[in-house]
């Protein structure tokens, strides 16, 4: 079979089926998805990504061409074949496409837990706080997350921009930036080489933010077998990663398969030690987001 048809088939199983302005900007998450989990809800978790996580993949056809001409023995694979960054964030935006899902669970920082409902379908994410007047809503687009929010259903929604988007929700470790995942969809990220995460080969990016963020730079993983982020940090001035993303299991139902915990860990810099942590945890899944 040839190079580039195994890879247009690779992309086939792991591609959300949507409609994409070819004339769009390119645009990520990471997963701690365990020994035990299958495959194909590996793929399922690709699809419904929105990490919220996170989850997420990219890549064209023009991989397969720029591919570097196989040895001579022939023991040269598919995972040798390093996407450029565009490459990689063209592919994740595609598959930035989520179920018409209501999920249901909590956010749990130090010992306060905070009910939640999340609402997914194509690419917008919608978060309502049970605990207080608070729903959050991202919709992304190629040139980055458009944030709002409000108090309660009927209200007006307000625009986040500027500083704003760095400031916390509802006193957790997350960011309303954070919400947005807008680094995958930063300009000119660059290779940082290859790593192994949960014993998954991976290769790393870094992108500088071209707006205010929390962040100096983010640093980010993608499972060469899955095409999907599974871990991020943002890093300080000095590349000391200062918080990060990781997923601690998940779950299915409703014939698919979705984040069943997030951690979001504020670290001492220049350690893997976290001064905080917040949990966001999915209890139940139903059809239907009602958005």
């Amino acid at each position: 079979m040839a190079i580039g048809q195994e890879i247009e088939e690779l992309i086939e199983k792991r591609v959300v089926e949507a409609s994409v302005d070819p004339t769009e900007n390119a645009e990520v998450q990471r997963i701690n998805l365990g020994d035990q989990v299958f495959e194909d809800k590996l793929v399922k978790m690709v699809r419904q990504v929105a990490y919220i996580g996170l989850l997420l993949g990219w890549m064209e056809l023009a991989w397969a061409q720029e591919r570097k001409a196989p040895s001579s023995s022939g023991s040269q694979n598919q995972d040798e074949i390093t996407p450029t960054p565009r490459q990689m964030q063209n592919f994740l935006w595609r598959t930035l496409v989520m179920k018409d899902l209501k999920l249901k669970g909590q956010v749990q920082f130090g010992e306060k837990k905070i009910p939640i409902v999340v609402r997914t379908k194509e690419r917008l994410l919608q978060f309502e706080f049970q605990d207080r007047p608070l729903q959050i809503r991202v919709r992304f687009a190629p040139e980055g997350s458009f944030i709002q929010r409000r108090g309660r259903d009927g209200e007006e929604w307000q625009v986040i921009t500027g500083s704003e988007k760095t400031k916390a929700v509802a006193g957790t470790d997350l960011a309303f930036e954070d919400l947005g995942i807008d680094f995958l969809r930063w300009p000119d990220p660059q290779p940082c080489g290859e790593d192994s995460v949960m014993m998954l080969d991976c290769w790393v990016y870094e992108v500088v933010p071209p707006v205010q963020s929390n962040y100096a730079k983010v640093r980010y993983w993608i499972s060469k077998g899955y095409k999907t982020m599974i871990r991020a940090d943002g890093l300080n001035g000095k590349d000391q990663p200062i918080k990060r993303f990781t997923f601690n299991s998940v779950i299915e139902a409703e014939d698919t398969v979705v984040i069943g915990e997030m951690k979001v860990a504020k670290l001492t810099p220049g350690t893997d030690l976290s001064t905080t942590r917040t949990y966001v945890q999915v209890e139940t899944v139903e059809k239907g987001s009602g958005l």
